[in-house]
């Protein structure tokens, strides 16, 4: 009985997130990407709440900074989805780890990415596009996703 609970806790954050990111273009290094609440693609993004994304990946040189980068594409259209300047620290938000980072340490990320009320009922992809200080890819990944109405 006792295995049985413990093998349910060891599932249970498998149901609630899987990794759902696609390969970015240009030879970018990967990223894992959890979104919580989402186990496959496209996911959720509700309006006025925010998403939430655990996001792990290893360095591949030293690293002294990271900035987040988020572009979305709808419509085909491509533009720049900012993250308030708080959220797009990226060295902020590590997990068990700090900048600067060495060479292959292995890093999670706790991404947090506003979706405003006001944004429209679209389908969407984006790109998250982690930097270094020289404005080099650090890590990256694409999701697809649909913004959604509260309440549903």
């Amino acid at each position: 009985m006792i295995r049985a609970i413990a093998i349910l806790i060891a599932l249970v954050p498998a149901v609630v997130y899987g990794n759902v990111g696609r390969v970015c273009t240009g030879g970018r290094p990967q990223a894992v990407a959890n979104i919580i609440g989402c186990t496959a693609p496209p996911c959720d993004l509700v309006r006025g709440q925010d998403v939430i994304a655990y996001i792990d990946f290893t360095t591949d040189r030293a690293v002294q900074s990271m900035t987040t980068i988020p572009t979305a594409t709808a419509l085909g259209i491509t533009a720049p989805y900012p993250l308030p300047a708080e959220f797009a620290q990226t060295c902020n938000w590590l997990e068990g780890s700090s900048c600067p980072l060495s060479a292959n340490e292995d890093v999670t990320y706790r991404l947090t990415i506003p979706v405003l009320s006001i944004y429209p009922l679209v389908s969407l992809s984006i790109e998250i596009d982690i930097v270094d200080q020289d404005n080099e890819s650090v890590a990256c990944f694409v999701v697809d996703a649909q913004v959604v109405p509260a309440g549903l």
